[in-house]
């Protein structure tokens, strides 16, 4: 207690909350940008286009091996053995990247960068729990969540204004800039530590191993999955064969070892499985805002992630501090299952809205669904988060972080991967069924397609404006696919959102928690 009215024991506090903080928001901005700013990486570094996908999953799929285990590294350790090398290396590591052109090379970077943002991200709760007086666990809380809006918001605004402005280097150097600084605020925040040797000597380091492995052999066939077609590759089926041979390993293991790390009866627990049912359906719903929307702004409206950023980073600062002052004062006085239902409902709204579009939509029509899917993901994220936390022990807190991972990480490219597969087969059904009532017997064929070909044109053939025309009602029916494909994705995520208005009406009501709680 007397450390906690210490103003020098309350700066240090703070200094490790806002260490963690930043660098959980950092991790998720780095892989925004990088995957919007792929295309540019791959000219950048004279990739083919396989090169760059496997590029993107050397930079990703890496992130399961060490998040998972990292709050009980730092409990082991301390924060500064654990923290503080890994963000000078990400420093080192995010300068030197753009000055390589070996591919080999670029991997290896590539999937070491990847291991420490996830250890950036898979510590941040634990750290700022273990780090903060419990009246400010909610704050850290919402600012944990607040990395996913700010990365799909501000990472379009970012990628684009690199690649068009002070450089592509940026998409990496911008993590140089920001690791020292956390790395500054670990080692001013955090005291030394001695080794906890009795946690050290009951290490279920099997486990961690075999935990880690498997998410990442999974990851690697959910991101290479879409590119591959499913099943239909050997190696995604290899993958995933090797995964689930891995878990079982797993579980056998934790139910035979002593100490377990992770045993999976932390799970057994209605509103634990409720809240990771929360969450999976917030995944789906929030495709809407973070795959949807720009994709189709990319895609049928032809505009570049700069100009879609011109809306989304102006007002997106705005957005995201009303939104997380939202959520977290509905959480703490209404309480998790009716902030669930407020979240859920933006999502539901957001999403029939969506399922209105055409191809005439641009930004202006997409502002008042970008304002209900920010509110939501913070809402529905925070709410859900806190379920889980208030509802088990808190000696189990480190057990729970570890399937926290499987949600961020293994359940969130599931969605992303399948929602892309869903938009390809439809756009490609659609374009098939669309192209049945356009042919050759159609009336007027002919003349219509010679008038699309002549228009704007002067001294052509009837024959070179056929040509013409086909090409435009060619590029006609893809683009009215491709809006049939998405309102078939709004609809997918407006289910997910009434599937989860659903699921928090199973909830019990969660326990008094100091999460949760206004502070006296």
């Amino acid at each position: 207690m007397a450390e906690a009215i210490n103003p020098k024991a309350n700066s240090r506090q703070w200094f490790v909350a806002f260490a963690v903080l930043m660098a959980s928001i950092l991790t998720a901005f780095d892989i925004r940008t990088a995957g919007i700013g792929l295309s540019d990486l791959r000219g950048a570094f004279g990739l083919t286009f396989d090169e760059g996908a496997w590029l993107s999953t050397f930079a990703t799929a890496p992130q399961a091996l060490a998040a998972p285990c990292v709050g009980w590294l730092v409990a082991v350790f301390g924060i500064r053995r654990v923290m503080i090398g890994p963000s000078v290396l990400y420093t080192i590591i995010s300068i030197v990247i753009p000055f390589t052109r070996d591919f080999e090379i670029l991997l290896a970077l590539h999937a070491v960068r990847g291991v420490i943002m996830g250890m950036f991200v898979g510590g941040a709760l634990m750290l700022a729990f273990r780090s903060l007086d419990r009246r400010f666990w909610i704050v850290a809380l919402s600012f944990y969540v607040l990395r996913i809006p700010v990365a799909q918001n501000l990472g379009v605004y970012a990628a684009g204004s690199y690649t068009q402005t002070i450089g592509w280097q940026w998409l990496y150097w911008e993590g140089a800039v920001v690791a020292p600084v956390v790395a500054v605020l670990f080692w001013f925040g955090s005291r030394p530590s001695q080794t906890d040797q009795t946690l050290l000597d009951r290490a279920d380091w099997g486990g961690m191993a075999i935990f880690g492995v498997a998410l990442t052999t999974i990851y690697f066939a959910l991101d290479q999955g879409n590119r591959l077609d499913w099943f239909k590759s050997g190696f995604v089926v290899s993958m995933f064969f090797a995964a689930g041979a891995l878990f079982c390993v797993f579980l056998w293991h934790e139910s035979r070892v002593k100490e377990p790390w992770a045993h999976i009866s932390i799970l057994v627990n209605r509103n634990v499985i409720l809240g990771f049912s929360a969450i999976a359906c917030f995944m789906v719903a929030s495709l809407g805002s973070s795959l949807l929307q720009p994709n189709f702004l990319v895609t049928v409206a032809q505009l570049r992630p700069e100009q879609i950023g011109d809306f989304n980073g102006p007002y997106a600062i705005v957005l995201l501090i009303a939104s997380t002052a939202t959520a977290v004062a509905l959480v703490r006085t209404i309480k998790q299952r009716a902030t669930l239902i407020v979240g859920f409902s933006c999502f539901a709204l957001s999403a029939w809205l969506g399922t209105h579009l055409t191809s005439q939509w641009s930004i202006p029509e997409f502002r008042f669904i970008v304002v209900l899917q920010v509110f939501g993901e913070e809402i529905v994220f925070l709410g859900a988060v806190a379920t889980i936390f208030t509802t088990i022990p808190p000696a189990k807190a480190i057990s729970l972080a570890a399937y926290i991972q499987i949600m961020r990480l293994i359940c969130s490219e599931t969605v992303v991967t399948s929602m892309a597969t869903w938009i390809r087969q439809r756009e490609q059904l659609h374009s098939f069924l669309i192209g049945l009532h356009v042919t050759g017997s159609t009336p007027g064929f002919s003349s219509i397609v010679t008038t699309l070909g002549s228009r704007g044109a002067v001294g052509i053939t009837s024959s070179e404006a056929a040509q013409r025309g086909l090409a435009v009602l060619s590029s006609t029916i893809r683009r009215e696919a491709y809006v049939l494909a998405y309102i078939d994705g709004f609809w997918i995520t407006f289910i997910a959102a009434v599937t989860g208005l659903v699921i928090v009406s199973l909830m019990a009501p969660p326990p008094a928690h100091p999460l949760t709680t206004r502070a006296v």
